[in-house]
């Protein structure tokens, strides 16, 4: 298996991608998170670099984005979001999410970023080295509040990478998540 930049030519196959892992969850109908990839793309704070796909034998089975994001209107050339992460149904909990996302965070890491934010499963990222975000002194917007604290996670990518980082992560940025 392979991590390698999505080329513009797979654009539209990778919303399509994303779209379908997301279809079949309990917790999302696939569209915010396909809306999601294009707007990221459309914005400044889209890194092409960190627009990654898993490949196995010529086959994507993954796609993942690490985007900058402002933490209360700053720090965009600091802190990361992860955001969306998709498996091929065929090739879940077989290691490529695992896989996909050590990768990322090398890449990332070599790239000087200090952190990275995700919103997801808070029994899943902590094996990476997330934290529930408030260790940091991050915080959910009241505009947009995951389900529970516990959701909102941060790692730092190098020694007290978030030390001087602190605020609010409002993901009003993008239309397709404040709907």
């Amino acid at each position: 298996m392979i991590i390698r930049t999505v080329k513009k030519e797979e654009y539209r196959f990778i919303e399509d991608f994303v779209y379908e892992v997301f279809l079949h969850t309990n917790f999302s109908d696939g569209a915010v998170e396909k809306s999601l990839v294009r707007e990221i793309r459309e914005k400044p704070y889209y890194i092409p670099q960190l627009d990654l796909v898993a490949e196995e034998n010529g086959e994507i089975v993954g796609h993942f984005m690490l985007s900058k994001l402002p933490i209360s209107n700053k720090h965009e050339d600091e802190i990361l979001m992860l955001s969306p992460v998709s498996v091929a149904i065929h090739k879940q909990r077989q290691g490529v999410g695992d896989f996909m996302l050590r990768e990322g965070i090398r890449l990332a890491s070599k790239m000087g970023y200090k952190g990275i934010i995700v919103e997801g499963d808070y029994k899943y990222y902590p094996r990476f080295g997330f934290k529930t975000s408030t260790e940091f002194g991050v915080y959910p917007s009241e505009k947009n509040l995951p389900p529970s604290e516990e959701n909102l996670m941060a790692m730092e990518l190098c020694e007290d990478g978030l030390k001087d980082i602190s605020g609010e992560v409002d993901y009003s940025i993008y239309q397709s998540l404040t709907h």
